[in-house]
């Protein structure tokens, strides 16, 4: 095996973001993003950047054990 693929899982979790719609409990549209936990938020903040290009609002971060989340919504 050679020794670079070894750090391939590593690479994908730290790097691999997702984005996906969500809705607040007063029925308003959000965007979770969830990014690995060994990233700063500032991973989490770019592709923010790629999902609301006029700009956005954070509503929250959270660090877990093995990811960070960001809320936020799109400025209109």
């Amino acid at each position: 095996m050679k020794p670079w693929t070894n750090l391939l899982p590593l690479v994908f979790l730290v790097g691999c973001t997702t984005a996906n719609t969500v809705y607040e409990r007063d029925g308003k549209q959000a965007i979770l993003i969830e990014c690995g936990a060994a990233v700063s938020f500032s991973v989490c903040h770019d592709r923010a950047k790629q999902e609301c290009p006029s700009g956005y609002t954070t509503l929250s971060e959270n660090a877990g054990f093995n990811r960070k989340e960001l809320r936020i919504r799109c400025n209109p």
